[in-house]
């Protein structure tokens, strides 16, 4: 996150973002962050909040950032594998994915046909013990659009079809390509 926000916003936007932490905040993101390594989701959630706050798209700016973390935290091995496999092998493990990044949760995929896939999305709501909003709404499906693009999928669509945040019991996707 420290990554896009200084290469797309520049150093003083995630300056911001530290300032405007709370001192337990400010300890983690002023921190060593490595790529794929371990942030509370309470931390991440505030982070990411603040960083895209003033701007206007803000779900187009949470695709970039998802899109940008799924083309650069994925190792070079897993991405080797998704070039060589297909979208159903992504899909297929995206349960395993989700708990690269999220400690709560699980993602469960399901074949539907022919280049149709849902994905289930059972977490619970709340900053400090889940992925906020942003993540299931714009974020997850930009993520996994990414992804998708890495197999050689072509016209990948990842549609939020239900929130667990607006009333759902959980969250919902169709993937289609």
């Amino acid at each position: 996150m420290r990554n896009y926000a200084v290469q797309t916003y520049g150093q003083q936007a995630w300056s911001t973002v530290v300032e405007r932490a709370s001192r337990e905040d400010r300890e983690v993101l002023s921190g060593m962050l490595l790529a794929g390594g371990w942030v509370p989701i309470g931390v991440v959630n505030r982070a990411v909040t603040t960083l895209l706050a003033e701007h206007r798209t803000r779900d187009d700016e949470m695709r970039k950032l998802s899109a940008f973390i799924a083309d650069n935290d994925l190792g070079t091995v897993y991405k080797m594998a998704l070039r060589f496999g297909s979208p159903e092998f992504l899909l297929s493990r995206t349960g395993s994915l989700w708990n690269r990044y999220f400690d709560s949760g699980t993602l469960t995929p399901k074949d539907m046909g022919p280049r149709h896939w849902r994905l289930t999305l059972d977490a619970p709501v709340g900053d400090d013990v889940a992925p906020n909003q942003l993540f299931c709404g714009p974020g997850c499906p930009a993520w996994i659009e990414m992804g998708l693009r890495l197999t050689g999928a072509t016209n990948a669509s990842v549609r939020h079809t239900e929130c667990r945040y607006s009333n759902g019991s959980s969250c919902s996707y169709v993937v289609t390509w």
